[in-house]
């Protein structure tokens, strides 16, 4: 689905510091995506240098799929949520018809954000009802799929029906995969289903486009880039240490490595279950239905996938948990998380207690991972910093970075072949 391009997108980060920035990184980085035995990290600018992270954010995040949320999180029609990327308020709406719509939140009339000011800003990706999106600033007017309703006061310039004529809030290109709505600020990227194609094989018997999903949560501020998450997120060399106490179940040597090369779209790795572990980490989440159509395999693992660079999944036999990392500089990021269930789950009388008691315990070992992923960020101040040495448990580290690595230097020469014109 196309949408209206934003103005001027991007391109005005993209200052000579940024530029060369990029270029220092990518000349320390040419070891960053070889096998895991002799392949480097990124340098510590890539985690720290804010000139750098102004290039990867016009690089990667205006360029690349995002994920914004799940069907079922506006499941009635009528309903909408906002979210805020890379510093652009959106609305995802599912309008009266039951069409699904992601548009700018900035009001056409004098460029107000619709959800901002007396109506602050709530980017928790939470549920809201209602046929109008009204701004704070003019009460100018709009329905679900961007329309422009009312325009109080305006009949002097010009008759309503001209407005509205003229007049909408802009569409972001969207598309949705298994039920997960993503969006891409350029017009001219691959359709996503291209990069995903292997996922969409891993993911198949998961059912997530059918799955409920729970109220979204959001952390505080988290003093780490957002590498340093997907990173950690992926690896489990860290789980029998960080986790000791927590993540038992699934042990890191019972970890499996794939081959997800830098043209794919997703990083993945599964682990097994131990044998007789138990599984569930609040009291009656056994009684909970599972997920249906799981192979045995499926049924005795957990499945990580990262869909660089805002994505995270782990599906599970029971729920599949989906994580968004949004970056605010090159050492700040939230996270917006939320679980989905099946159905027939969601049914049981406890289904509300019994969930965000796992949502809780949850908590506890995602918190482990933000404490050691902010000692990490300040570790790469350091004068000190080292190229690495990787483990074979972090297999995932290079197959990341070596995606990573393309894209920068894609961008990188887009962008100077653009200032040589």
């Amino acid at each position: 689905m196309t949408g209206t391009p934003p103005h001027g997108a991007g391109d005005h980060r993209l200052d000579d510091q940024a530029l060369a920035a990029a270029r220092r990184v990518i000349d320390a980085s040419s070891k960053v995506g070889e096998p895991y035995a002799t392949a480097e990290i990124f340098p510590a600018e890539a985690y720290t240098g804010e000139a750098f992270w102004r290039f990867e954010r016009w690089a990667l995040f205006e360029r690349q799929w995002l994920c914004v949320g799940h069907v079922n999180q506006i499941r009635e029609p009528g309903s909408y949520f906002p979210i805020t990327l890379v510093d652009e308020p959106m609305i995802v709406t599912r309008d009266e018809d039951g069409d699904i719509h992601v548009l700018s939140a900035i009001c056409q009339h004098r460029g107000h954000p619709l959800r901002d000011g007396l109506d602050p800003a709530d980017d928790t990706g939470r549920c809201s009802k209602g046929k109008l999106l009204i701004c704070p600033y003019h009460a100018w007017s709009y329905k679900l799929d961007g329309s422009l309703f009312a325009a109080p006061g305006m009949a002097r310039t010009a008759p309503i029906a001209d407005l509205r004529q003229r007049l909408r809030l802009p569409r972001i290109r969207h598309a949705i995969f298994h039920g997960l709505i993503f969006v891409n600020f350029d017009e001219d990227a691959p359709a996503l289903e291209e990069q995903l194609s292997t996922m969409d094989e891993l993911i198949a018997n998961y059912g997530i486009a059918d799955l409920v999903p729970t109220p979204t949560l959001v952390t505080d501020e988290i003093g780490s880039n957002w590498k340093i998450y997907q990173e950690n997120s992926l690896e489990p060399y860290h789980t029998d240490v960080v986790h000791r106490n927590s993540h038992n179940p699934a042990p890191a040597n019972l970890s499996r490595f794939y081959d997800c090369p830098a043209q794919g779209g997703a990083i993945y790795t599964t682990t097994d279950f131990a044998k007789d572990a138990e599984l569930f980490t609040a009291d009656g989440a056994d009684e909970l239905a599972k997920i249906e159509g799981l192979t045995h395999e499926e049924q005795g693992r957990i499945l990580f996938i990262s869909v660089l660079p805002m994505l995270f999944i782990l599906c599970e036999p029971a729920s599949v948990l989906v994580t968004m990392a949004l970056p605010g500089s090159a050492e700040t990021m939230k996270l917006l998380t939320f679980s989905l269930y099946p159905e027939a789950a969601t049914r049981h009388p406890r289904f509300d207690e019994i969930s965000q008691a796992q949502a809780a315990a949850l908590a506890g070992i995602v918190q482990e991972d933000l404490v050691t992923q902010e000692a990490l960020q300040r570790g790469h101040r350091s004068r000190y910093t080292p190229k690495g040495v990787l483990s074979w448990l972090e297999t995932t580290i290079p197959q990341m970075n070596g995606w990573l690595l393309e894209r920068y230097r894609s961008a990188l020469d887009a962008a100077e072949r653009r200032d040589r014109a």
